[in-house]
């Protein structure tokens, strides 16, 4: 999933640099701002007992189906429902029964299809309309208990994962593109993924990190939160909207949905820095990692001071490609922007 500050390439570097400062790999990980939960996932995979956290519903959908759940679903009732014969596995049976379903011109077409009444190029009709059927009926059998709760969560997760691939987007979803992409112009497929069950208890959040900082404790604290002025709600609406499926009404060119509950101080240059001192403050764990962009708004040294008031504090780096939208590809605003930026992880042994 194309996401900013997304950890996937630096999944390495982090457990490395944690390696390297003598940081025994066992215990508990918090994930404060889990957002796509590729630091999570690969941390509960070293067998970790992983708790997850982000104030956005599409990540903890994703929390729930891939960090708090340690079994892959079974469907015994929608399959029974259904009538459905299992041919190779329940979860493939029940994904090319929604992969299959009839379109319908619903709330996605209208409001993210390039054919329906608002004219948004978010989606192509045919993928506009799939979503429709297979969010409602997803939707349906949940009403009808006719998937549990890790069953909803799961299916949920796979059409997120599955949106994502289509949609006309660079970057973010902060605007379409007015030509179509050649992924966007596949059809939407809802594809199996698997469950990893590390044996432990693991949770998934959703709320604001200042206020859950005060009530969890543990090994590992790993700080992730957003370093530029970009908020997540309005760069990421359309996966908010299927994940929350409300139908609100949406406004602007490109469909925003409202966000007021939704604003990050860590986007913030006036609020930033007092967000991250008071999460720092309040932790209660023997080891602090807060991994942060070069281009943040909170400035190097005022990092190093926050953390300082916690244990001595190392510092490592890593360069990598920057995140890129189709703006800052346009040479004519961007042409001396540098493609490579660098990556700290700051990295505290909590004095005792």
């Amino acid at each position: 999933m194309k996401y900013i500050g997304n950890k996937s390439n630096l999944l390495g570097f982090i457990e490395e640099s944690l390696k390297s400062a003598g940081v025994q790999l066992q215990g508990t990980f918090t994930d404060l701002f889990s957002g796509t939960t590729s630091v999570a996932e690969h941390f509960k995979k070293l067998g970790f007992s992983v708790t997850t956290n982000d104030f956005m519903t599409y990540s903890y959908v994703l929390q729930k189906a891939f960090v708090e759940s340690n079994t892959s679903p079974t469907f015994e009732r929608a399959l029974k429902s259904l009538n459905l014969r299992v041919s190779r596995t329940p979860v493939e049976a029940i994904l090319e029964h929604l992969n299959n379903l009839d379109p319908t011109e619903g709330y996605a077409f209208h409001n993210y299809g390039a054919e329906g009444s608002q004219n948004r190029m978010y989606f192509t009709k045919q993928n506009a309309c799939q979503i429709d059927s297979i969010r409602d009926t997803i939707e349906k059998w949940k009403k009808e208990e006719i998937v549990d709760e890790s069953e909803f969560y799961y299916l949920l997760a796979v059409l997120i994962d599955a949106v994502d691939h289509v949609a006309n987007m660079s970057g973010t979803y902060g605007a379409f593109l007015k030509i179509w992409r050649s992924v966007a112009l596949k059809k939407i497929n809802l594809i199996n993924r698997a469950v990893f069950d590390n044996q432990k208890k693991n949770y998934a959040n959703q709320g604001n990190a200042e206020d859950l900082i005060t009530e969890i404790s543990g090994d590992i604290l790993y700080l992730d939160p957003p370093y530029n002025s970009r908020q997540y709600a309005p760069n990421f609406h359309v996966l908010e909207s299927i994940a929350v499926w409300d139908k609100q009404t949406l406004s602007g060119k490109t469909g925003l949905r409202n966000y007021d509950n939704q604003k990050s101080d860590f986007s913030s240059k006036v609020k930033a820095t007092q967000a991250l001192k008071k999460v720092v403050l309040s932790a209660n764990f023997r080891f602090i990692a807060l991994s942060y962009n070069n281009e943040g708004i909170i400035p190097h040294q005022e990092i190093l001071e926050i953390l300082a008031t916690k244990g001595e504090v190392q510092v490592f780096t890593q360069e990598y490609r920057r995140f890129r939208t189709e703006r800052d590809h346009d040479k004519r605003r961007y042409k001396d922007l540098d493609d490579k930026t660098l990556e700290y992880l700051f990295l505290v042994k909590v004095n005792s």
